[in-house]
């Protein structure tokens, strides 16, 4: 919220209005704090917004801009402030809703949204009925960009805490469980499924400690063009929530039958992260932006750039330039190889991706986490570090799918199967 009420041109007259908000969003003081929520979706539709949004903005008879409409996913109900899209006029806008402190009316809760998961976030469906609101810019699109960026990040970050939290988990389990005569850290089989949750777990802290430095450091780092925060920020949002939602499911496979009972609190842990490739944009709408943003200028030639340096040492996380000398890591040549070899197949992939979009996206996630855990073994120079990026090369890199249009169509033209006798 903040990111996007700053990059708007709001008027001089809400500028201590807009001061004080952002001074309550960002403060310290737990008196003070404030949070914001969301109200884009509708029942027409939620990553289509420019189409799907009814929700309207007039102005009454004293000036005062008010919304009325009904917004079918509002998160963070019980927030103080929230940004809204509206149609003002002609366009499309952007507009801070300061909550009633009483009920006056304004904002009608029509129900609590019983929800798979995260249910420790209240989410409403709402009615406006000509809720006072502040214009942040008209064209309000364009300035949700900055606020989608960071809640990618936040995405990402909910992502890799998933996974280390598991991860974390199902070590000490393993350590004190006993089975066969033995822990069951000591039995091979299950050393490969906690190293595999390592390694996700690594691959994902990483790959979003990048993403987080290039959107933070942008203009630091004139190397990168704009083109690599914009595709990471939507590539690492799919790769994590997928990867997240995977390797959960692995970890409470580790528990046993503990896994699947509630008094544990496993279960929900793996509820809760399901909202993350849905939250934010699903990964089909997520990888449909992506290829868009490929085709653009030279951004596939940027981003597939970047992912390499990063991997050969000529830069570290962030895009920042090295100064010192690395030494030479020969045990990093096979996963480079690997990573290397993987990139031409994506090069290849992307020249027809209309079907395959998905697994292009999340190719290109696999790629980046590679490239960092290579380039973080390198500098650390650390036997777990230098195993977490060969394992990642074997067992992370996603397969590109080589998908027929005729095959697409053909299975969707019949829902049943139909078994005849004969």
């Amino acid at each position: 919220a903040v990111e996007s009420t700053q990059s708007t041109g709001y008027s001089e007259e809400w500028k201590s209005t807009v001061s004080q908000t952002i001074s309550n969003l960002t403060s310290p003081n737990p008196e003070n704090f404030w949070t914001s929520g969301q109200w884009m979706t509708e029942r027409a539709g939620g990553s289509d917004v420019t189409r799907a949004t009814q929700t309207v903005a007039m102005r009454d008879e004293r000036g005062v801009i008010r919304l009325y409409g009904n917004k079918f996913y509002t998160s963070a109900i019980d927030c103080q402030v929230s940004l809204a899209l509206a149609r003002y006029g002609e366009n499309l806008s952007l507009f801070l809703v300061h909550l009633p402190s009483e009920y006056d009316g304004t904002v009608q809760i029509e129900k609590l949204k019983d929800k798979m998961g995260t249910r420790q976030l209240p989410t409403a469906e709402l009615t406006l009925n000509g809720v006072p609101a502040l214009l942040l810019a008209e064209r309000g699109i364009a300035n949700i960009v900055p606020m989608l960026q960071v809640t990618r990040l936040y995405n990402a970050v909910a992502a890799a805490s998933y996974v280390r939290h598991v991860t974390h988990l199902a070590r000490d389990y393993a350590e004190s469980r006993s089975a066969f005569g033995h822990t069951i850290n000591t039995l091979p089989l299950h050393q490969t499924s906690l190293a595999k949750l390592e390694t996700f777990n690594r691959a994902l802290i990483l790959q979003t400690v990048d993403l987080a430095l290039i959107v933070n450091a942008k203009e630091e780092t004139p190397s990168l063009s704009s083109s690599v925060s914009r595709v990471l920020s939507a590539v690492v949002k799919i790769h994590t929530a997928q990867v997240a939602v995977s390797t959960l499911r692995d970890g409470l496979e580790a528990f046993g039958g503990a896994g699947y009972m509630e008094d544990t609190g496993l279960p929900g842990l793996f509820r809760d992260a399901c909202v993350l490739p849905v939250w934010e944009g699903t990964s089909d709408v997520l990888s449909m932006e992506t290829i868009r943003a490929l085709s653009r200028g030279s951004a596939q030639t940027d981003v597939l750039r970047y992912i390499r340096e990063l991997a050969m040492g000529w830069c570290v996380l962030g895009g920042y330039q090295y100064s010192g000398d690395l030494e030479p890591c020969q045990p990093l040549e096979a996963p480079l190889t690997e990573l290397n070899q993987y990139l031409t197949q994506l090069e290849l992939a992307l020249e027809d991706c209309q079907y395959t979009g998905r697994s292009v996206a999340l190719g290109i996630g696999a790629a980046h986490a590679a490239a960092t855990l290579i380039s973080f073994a390198r500098y650390t120079q650390q036997p777990s570090d230098v195993a977490a990026a060969r394992l990642w090369c074997k067992m992370g890199l996603v397969t590109l799918n080589n998908l027929h249009s005729s095959d697409i169509s053909d299975i969707l033209t019949q829902t049943e199967i139909k078994f005849e006798r004969t």
